[in-house]
C-alpha cells in the first residue's frame, strides 16, 4: 500500500481559494474607497460646523464685533477665529485661512449664520464646502453641498455684496474681521 502525503494543498485546492479571495476583493474594494470617500467630505461637513460654532461663541461673547443692521452682514475669516482646531483637513492640505469664513447677517432681529471652508489640497486642486446656510450643513449625509475640483473659492469679501453657491445674493457686508 502506497503512503499518500497529507501535508499540503492541492493546486484545484488553492486556485479555488485564490478565486473566492479575488472575488471579494472585486466586490470588497469599491464599497471600502466609497466609505473613505465618504468619511473625508463629512470631515468638511463637520469642521464647517465647527468654525460655525466658533464664529457664533465669538460673535456672542466679543462686543467689540459690530452688530449687523438688518439685511447687512459681517465676516469672520477662520484667521480671526482661530486655526488650531482645523489642524487635518480631509485630503491633507491645509485650510485657507482668507477663504475659510462665517458669514452673519441680521434678518427680522435674528441672526443667520453661512459658512465656507475650503482646503488647499494641493496646486490648482481644492475641497470645501462653498457659502452656505448653517441649515444646510446640518442635513444629515449631505455630501451634495461639497465641491472637490480645480476652481477655488472666492475670498472673504472686504465690503460689498455677498452671494451664495448658487450666484444669489446673501447680503451686502458691513464688516471683515481678519
Amino acid at each position: 500500500m502506497k503512503k499518500i502525503n497529507k501535508k499540503g494543498f492541492t493546486l484545484v485546492e488553492l486556485l479555488a481559494t485564490l478565486v473566492i479571495l479575488g472575488l471579494l476583493t472585486v466586490i470588497a474594494a469599491p464599497n471600502i474607497i466609497g466609505i473613505l470617500t465618504n468619511t473625508k467630505l463629512n470631515t468638511y461637513i463637520s469642521d464647517a460646523n465647527k468654525l460655525q460654532t466658533l464664529a457664533e461663541y465669538k460673535f456672542r461673547s466679543d462686543s467689540k464685533i459690530t452688530r449687523p443692521q438688518d439685511g447687512q452682514c459681517i465676516v469672520l475669516t477662520m484667521n480671526y477665529l482661530g486655526t488650531s482646531e482645523f489642524k487635518n483637513p480631509p485630503y491633507g492640505g491645509t485650510y485657507s485661512t482668507d477663504k475659510s469664513f462665517v458669514v452673519i447677517k441680521k434678518e427680522s432681529n435674528e441672526y443667520k449664520y453661512y459658512v465656507q471652508i475650503m482646503e488647499d489640497v494641493k496646486a490648482n486642486e481644492y475641497g470645501g464646502i462653498p457659502v452656505i446656510i448653517k441649515s444646510e450643513i446640518k442635513k444629515e449625509n449631505n455630501t451634495d453641498i461639497i465641491e472637490v475640483g480645480t476652481t477655488a473659492f472666492p475670498n472673504a469679501p472686504e465690503s460689498g455684496e455677498l452671494k451664495d453657491i448658487s450666484n444669489t445674493t446673501i447680503c451686502s457686508v458691513k464688516s471683515k474681521y481678519n
